[in-house]
């Protein structure tokens, strides 16, 4: 789990994602907070997952849940 003004720095995948931006690092600018998803329509279960707010060469994104972030954040092992 992150804290509010952690530091990342992306990996391959999340510098592709975010080229538009030209970033290579950001900061995780929120304390992690619960998200939701449900599907009105059908009868299963709402998924609850955290998500941050996290700041990437002056662009601030919203809502950006855990799972994606530790797949385009480096490893601390890989960045050795």
């Amino acid at each position: 789990m992150f804290k509010k003004g952690d530091l990342f720095f992306l990996n391959e995948k999340g510098i592709l994602l975010f080229r538009y931006v030209a970033g290579e690092n950001g900061i995780i600018m929120s304390d992690p907070y619960l998200l939701f998803e449900s599907d009105d329509e059908s009868e299963t279960q709402i998924i609850e997952f955290y998500g941050y707010d996290i700041l990437i060469k002056d662009r601030l994104f919203k809502e950006i849940p855990e799972k994606f972030l530790m797949r385009v954040i480096k490893d601390e092992e890989d960045a050795k």
